[in-house]
């Protein structure tokens, strides 16, 4: 039996099929600083012990708690920004100020927000210097589209000017939601800036097309760096929604491979910030966690591309153990979950609850749920952490009150005190899958951001779900 340790990682994937992990990409040289670095110097750390949000943070047991122990819990929005504009959506319509004070009357205290590795990529590209909005939304929308939009939101936006760049957009609402007690949540969406996702975007898996995997990790050293300068920002994402290339079909779509990339991609970020919780996202579109929160053989179950590792079954069992890495207590468990899922029955609460446990959720350290009797396959987990639903969605109108998988999830998280974010706050996208323009009804507010979808279900869904899970505020 072989433990996948801090110390045995490098050894074992040079002689495993994760050919993806190298060493992590050198930041940029102090000549090539980019401009919110030049110009406002960031902190030296998330440390915020003299005020709220009282970080850094940690993971103790089940639980993510400050700096003062006590216990954080969070319900929140994921507000895209992964698009190809990668400037966070409906700015155009309105205020940040205006969209973070509608996140805050739902009682949010959490926005989960998805950005491209390409964002970081153009800033190397450009020897340090961040794309300013209007070029943004001009190699975007077209020049038409993009000045007019570029206008727009300067109009909403009177401190911003065509120059503004993207980061100084992201860091100016990152301050605007310290002062509003939100947290801020950096989550890598994708490699190139697009709609997500697929097994055909080329972001599937690491090095698929658009996934460089150096670059992803010198993406991540980049933003964990640039958090320094927002203490409401303690925690990031390593990878969204993990799941098979069906462009590039030999890049080995298994556990150890993924434990390999993943691994180095938490010491990309904990080398550089080491105050930040960082989420980790399981297979199959990050549905699947049981093999690194039950410690199994990670060289066979669940077995994904089996025909690529047929041979491990004649090998050394590989176990992977969190607590050997220097940021164990700062993982934290991410799973996602939609109706539209091939790998759980998602219209039977029982049968839910039992494939959330398997899944990963036994690193709550809950007990089996009773229809584990029927599904098998319910083992306790190898360590309690924290886990969190980081997305889940649904049309947003009357069906929510009554849709089977809505109302097993809103449940299981008030039960187990398991944070959540929902997807999404978008009504609408300056541009989508080549559409400009386009309206989405799972987004919670209206095309033009003027008002919500639904204003019922806001006031009788959403608001009760959010005050019972007793967030964590700044009062």
């Amino acid at each position: 039996m072989r433990v996948l340790t801090s110390a045995t990682l490098v050894a074992s994937l040079a002689t495993s099929a994760t050919c993806s992990w190298m060493p992590v990409a050198p930041v940029l040289p102090a000549r090539h600083e980019p401009r919110w670095q030049r110009e406002v110097r960031p902190r030296q750390d998330n440390s915020s012990t003299d005020g709220w949000p009282y970080g850094p943070f940690k993971t103790q047991g089940r639980d993510v708690v400050n700096s003062k122990g006590e216990v954080v819990t969070w319900a929140g929005v994921n507000w895209p920004m992964s698009g190809e504009t990668m400037v966070p959506e409906g700015l155009e319509w309105a205020s940040a100020e205006e969209i973070l004070d509608n996140v805050k009357s739902v009682g949010f205290n959490y926005i989960r927000m998805g950005y491209a590795i390409q964002m970081v990529d153009e800033i190397y590209e450009r020897n340090g210097d961040d794309v300013p909005l209007e070029v943004t939304m001009i190699m975007a929308l077209g020049y038409e589209n993009g000045t007019k939009v570029t206008n727009e939101i300067v109009s909403k936006n009177p401190g911003w000017t065509p120059q503004t760049t993207r980061f100084e957009i992201w860091s100016d609402i990152a301050a605007l939601a310290l002062k509003k007690g939100i947290f801020i949540h950096p989550d890598v969406h994708v490699g190139k800036a697009q709609w997500c996702c697929s097994h055909y975007d080329g972001s599937s898996w690491f090095d698929d097309y658009n996934f460089n995997a150096s670059n992803w990790r010198r993406g991540l050293s980049y933003v964990a760096d640039w958090a320094k300068g927002h203490p409401n920002i303690v925690s990031m994402s390593l990878r969204n929604e993990l799941r098979a290339s069906w462009n590039v079909t030999d890049l080995y779509y298994n556990w150890q491979t993924m434990v390999g990339n993943m691994s180095a991609g938490a010491a990309a970020i904990h080398d550089t910030n080491p105050d930040l919780l960082i989420t980790w996202s399981g297979m199959q579109y990050d549905e699947d966690l049981s093999a690194l929160t039950t410690k199994k053989n990670i060289l066979t179950a669940p077995c994904y591309q089996c025909d690529a590792i047929r041979d491990a079954l004649r090998r050394e069992p590989v176990y992977f153990d969190l607590d050997s890495y220097p940021f164990a207590d700062k993982i934290v468990w991410e799973l996602h979950l939609y109706p539209m899922s091939n790998d759980l029955d998602t219209g039977d609460c029982a049968i839910v609850e039992a494939g959330l446990y398997r899944n990963g959720f036994n690193a709550l350290g809950i007990e089996p749920p009773p229809a584990c009797d029927i599904t098998g396959d319910c083992p306790p987990a190898q360590r309690l952490t924290p886990v969190i639903f980081s997305e889940f969605g649904h049309a947003q109108d009357s069906t929510l009150y009554n849709d089977t998988l809505q109302n097993c999830m809103k449940e299981y998280t008030k039960k187990h005190s398991v944070s959540w974010m929902m997807w999404g706050l978008a009504g609408s996208y300056r541009v989508r899958s080549g559409v400009q323009g386009l309206a989405d009804t799972w987004g919670l507010t209206n095309f033009d951001w003027s008002g919500w979808n639904d204003a019922e279900t806001i006031d009788n869904y959403w608001k009760p779900w959010v005050q019972a899970m007793n967030v964590t505020t700044i009062g």
